[in-house]
């Protein structure tokens, strides 16, 4: 008995220690997916990962880089930490969806090395859907103690909305093609957010469609971080660490440190916008920043490899550089002063591509030109915007007078001077005017602008009263909207609320006039 009793647990030893050994590799779903508990706060994650089933279903699961290369999670194994570092409260307004505070836990659409980077990739897909499946990954619900911003930048800052339905989540991100994709995400409150999501795919010939798990990802927001103890780390010696030697650390030289004629630095220079990783066909945008600014004369340079001879960009001469990436490269920027000399120089930055193994052929390079005389400001009126039909004229509450009420809008001003210098758009009424030939004066019309909608930077003009008891009313040049210098380029609607003011005098009949408009 005694001996059968210790085979049975030297078995059960032996079993044990194998199961210890093969959990690893053994911890995974149904499909493949790894569900070991982990916690990234660093690190490419397509959170949002595309995969096939054995069957040619699909399922939604998460993809990392951190512990290997494309290793594939159950997403409810792990948490995604934004750290305390991502807690931004200055961001340029200019540059978030409207609405969005200054104030985020900001994970940017490049790859800051120091924080979590996710995005989505549905290109696992392709072989059984086609390369231009449709694909929406709807995000049905967050739980969580804030808001959730998502959007896309353009290359250079320009706001681009990704959801089909607005800028935060829930929301659905739509595909019709796949991809890999990054993009800005905006938390407004620290704490523990968990997404559910599920996938929806039509093949490319529209003979196939699927809809994948739903899942669940969490996002652990800031930290409150170590408080301190109170009590020091160990007990004083009483003593010096060491003795003064009596004598200077080294012999003053008698002469200066620097070169005659060779001014010190005065500005440091970086490159940013640089991206974690690019896909061959994308665009790149780069920025040079001048931590002093000093110059305007910028130079660009590229080569191929850390060993290669740099090669100067030929037209890039400001302080953006934007490209097509086709390969891996480095890139830099120097500036100079007025006399050719150089005054600044950035470390090189690596232009990394990765295509997931879907590296594509280069095809023609295609290319069109606008010419800087091209640009131009314009003010043009939409279709819709060709006529007004104001309010019937009646008499106000005191009998003093009638009135009127309507809206203009479709006023369009187009900008794409590229100096950016600026617009002021304005209008007048000089008057309306019946068939009989009956009369009312522009002096007794006024407006209240309004912006409808704006790429760049319009804002509304003052209001003006009609002029019935003083005043001129919109019968002279009247502002209805403005764009201050370096924020006009682009495309804004305007529009305003008029009011007519008619003395008692007015005969019966149907009134028609004119806004005159100009822009400069």
């Amino acid at each position: 008995m005694r001996t059968s009793s210790k085979r049975r647990t030297g078995a059960a030893a032996i079993v044990a220690a194998l199961a210890l050994a093969v959990v690893p590799a053994s911890a995974r779903a149904a499909g493949g997916d790894l569900t070991d508990p982990q916690r990234f706060d660093t690190g490419h994650i397509d959170l949002f990962n595309l995969s096939l089933n054995d069957d040619g279903t699909v399922r939604l699961n998460l993809k990392e880089d951190v512990t290997g290369s494309h290793v594939h999670r159950a997403p409810e194994s792990v948490e995604l930490v934004v750290k305390e570092q991502a807690h931004l409260t200055d961001l340029p307004a200019t540059h978030l969806p409207p609405g969005a505070p200054t104030s985020l836990y900001y994970l940017p659409l490049t790859q800051d090395q120091n924080l979590v980077w996710p995005g989505w990739d549905t290109l696992e897909i392709a072989s059984r859907y086609g390369a231009g499946a449709d694909t929406d990954i709807v995000v049905s619900a967050v739980d969580g103690p804030g808001q959730v911003y998502l959007w896309s930048t353009g290359a250079f800052g320009d706001v681009r909305q990704l959801l089909a339905d607005g800028w935060t989540l829930p929301g659905t991100v739509h595909q019709d093609a796949t991809a890999h994709a990054h993009a800005n995400w905006g938390f407004t409150a620290p704490g523990t957010y968990r997404l559910t999501a599920k996938a929806t795919v039509t093949s490319e010939d529209g003979s196939r469609t699927a809809t994948s798990n739903a899942a669940t990802y969490t996002f652990v927001v800031g930290s409150p971080g170590g408080e301190p103890t109170g009590e020091p780390t160990g007990e004083p010696t009483g003593e010096p660490t060491s003795e003064p030697t009596g004598e200077p650390t080294s012999p003053p030289t008698g002469e200066p440190t620097g070169q005659p004629g060779q001014p010190p630095a005065t500005t440091t220079l970086t490159v940013t916008g640089v991206g974690g990783h690019y896909h061959t066909g994308d665009v790149a945008g780069l920025t040079a920043e001048q931590s002093t600014h000093v110059s305007d004369r910028h130079r660009w340079f590229t080569r191929t490899a850390a060993d290669g001879q740099w090669q100067q960009v030929e037209g890039a001469d400001t302080d953006r550089y934007g490209f097509v990436v086709t390969a891996t490269h480095q890139v830099k920027v120097a500036v100079y002063d007025d006399h050719d000399q150089l005054v600044a120089e950035s470390e090189p930055v690596d232009i990394l591509v990765d295509d997931h193994g879907n590296t594509p052929v280069l095809g023609p390079e295609i290319e069109a030109t606008l010419p800087v005389t091209e640009g131009a400001l314009v003010v043009s009126v939409s279709p819709e915007g060709k006529k007004a039909t104001l309010s019937d004229l009646t008499l106000n509450a005191t009998a003093t007078r009638y009135t009127s009420t309507g809206t203009i809008t479709g006023i369009t001003v187009t900008d794409t001077r590229a100096d950016n210098l600026g617009w002021s758009a304005t209008g007048r009424v000089r008057g309306l005017v019946a068939v009989d030939g009956g009369a009312i004066d522009g002096a007794n019309v006024g407006w209240t602008p309004r912006v409808v909608s704006t790429t760049g930077g319009a804002v509304a003009g003052k209001a003006v009263l009609p002029g019935f008891a003083h005043g001129t009313g919109i019968r002279g040049w009247s502002q209805l909207g403005s764009a201050r210098a370096g924020s006009s380029i682009g495309t804004s609607v305007l529009g305003a609320d008029l009011a007519i003011d008619a003395p008692l005098s007015t005969t019966p009949g149907t009134y028609t006039g004119l806004v005159l408009l100009a822009v400069i």
